[in-house]
């Protein structure tokens, strides 16, 4: 007798989509920690590039647009928000994600700098003017 029987194939199938649906959750959890770590470090870069706004170039008005020069042109900063405000010589910023793609549980698993602002992760710099 040549070939496989019927009932061979359906448990090769079987043993296969069993396999499968092990390994697809398993690979969904892998893409979403790796998503978080690339906000993580986007929200890190920001700082810097916040921190360096304000203390090189003496900017009390941060922008995404400010930020955007310290990032490569193509990199989309689209979900990313900033607000800031000035008050005794402390400029407060503030930088968040808006995707929802992650959580902000997520990414402060990769960033302890990170803060939950709602469902969003969020960034929180007290930067004071010395000068």
């Amino acid at each position: 007798m040549k070939g496989f029987t019927l009932i061979e194939l359906l448990i090769v199938m079987a043993v296969i989509a069993a396999l499968i649906s092990a390994m697809v959750p398993i690979g969904t959890k892998a893409i979403r920690e790796a998503r978080a770590t690339a906000i993580a470090l986007d929200l890190s870069e920001m700082s810097k590039a916040a921190m360096d706004d304000f203390y090189v170039e003496q900017n009390f008005n941060i922008t995404m647009q400010d930020l955007k020069r310290y990032f490569h042109p193509d990199k989309d900063l689209s979900k990313f928000k900033i607000k800031t405000s000035l008050t005794n010589d402390i400029d407060q910023v503030y930088i968040w994600y808006t995707g929802n793609d992650v959580t902000a549980s997520q990414v402060e698993k990769v960033f302890p700098d990170v803060e939950a602002s709602g469902e969003y992760p969020m960034v929180h710099l007290a930067l004071e003017k010395y000068w």
